[in-house]
């Protein structure tokens, strides 16, 4: 994969893997001078109309207009210390990672609070929301936001029942070939915008998969984020590739779950059910 696919896809199963931690007491105050790693934790920020307390953020990914050009401070896995402490950062917003542990622990010795969110299914998403709005005081806003999105994913959803439900394969990764399985926010978009994925029996969310047990599947649809969607046409026997369903799509519409679910949803739903796409 290119250089920049692969960080899409690192931070992607960076988030497939991350878990809540349940902060220090005084991880509790309000924010007031935010460092963050998480590109979905950054919608959120700004979302709940705090982009004013972000003074650093990660040096990949995709952020938000309102702090895209705020100071790079090094990365989830490698966060530069010195340019935190010099930006006299209280908190910093990011995933789990094995690799930054020895880092964000001289953090807490430091007094940065570091925080880690899962936001890499439905649930984790609505979690980090309502926790993200507390912290900023702003719960009212949060909630306003939830409900918009439970009314936007239950809208999508309704529109897709009762219809056919075609054979999907979402794919994150060609060489080798991953794909998206239950426990990713990937599968739950499949099954929310009606139809069912191939990889069903996946044991893990993001799982490294064999070109043999796709072409035994029979995808009707394959939707790759990988950025290298054409090393499809090599099977011209899968039905995906025959009635020229591979989609490619740009990683970051997809592979980053946050404020814009309702948007990856409707997306996949129109790839899923084109008739459906001008509604």
């Amino acid at each position: 994969m290119r250089s920049h696919l692969r960080l899409a896809f690192c931070a992607l199963c960076c988030a497939a893997l991350a878990c809540s931690q349940t902060p220090p007491a005084e991880a509790n105050r309000a924010y007031q001078r935010l460092a963050i790693f998480a590109p979905s934790a950054a919608e959120m920020v700004v979302a709940l109309g705090a982009a004013d307390r972000v003074v650093g953020i990660g040096g990949f990914g995709t952020f938000p207009g309102e702090i895209e050009k705020r100071r790079v401070v090094g990365s989830f896995d490698q966060p530069d210390i010195e340019a935190l402490l010099e930006l006299n950062v209280d908190h910093v917003l990011t995933t789990s990672s094995v690799n930054a542990a020895a880092a964000y622990e001289r953090l807490g010795r430091l007094g940065i609070i570091v925080e880690s969110f899962d936001t890499s299914t439905f649930d984790g998403v609505r979690t980090t929301l309502r926790a993200l709005g507390e912290r900023l005081e702003r719960e009212a806003i949060a909630e306003q936001l939830l409900e918009e999105m439970s009314d936007g994913l239950e809208r999508i959803q309704a529109q897709t029942a009762g219809l056919p439900i075609p054979k999907v394969l979402i794919a994150v990764g060609t060489d080798p070939l991953y794909v998206a399985g239950p426990g990713s926010h990937l599968d739950e978009l499949i099954r929310l915008a009606g139809g069912s994925n191939v990889a069903f029996d996946a044991t893990s969310p993001y799982q490294r998969y064999s070109i043999e047990a796709v072409l035994e599947r029979q995808p009707d649809i394959i939707i790759d984020t990988s950025g290298q969607a054409s090393s499809w046409e090599q099977w011209p026997l899968l039905p995906a590739v025959k009635s020229g369903r591979v989609h490619p799509v740009d990683a970051d519409l997809l592979v980053v779950p946050g404020m814009r679910l309702v948007e990856m949803a409707a997306l996949t739903r129109d790839l899923i059910h084109p008739e459906l796409a001008t509604r």
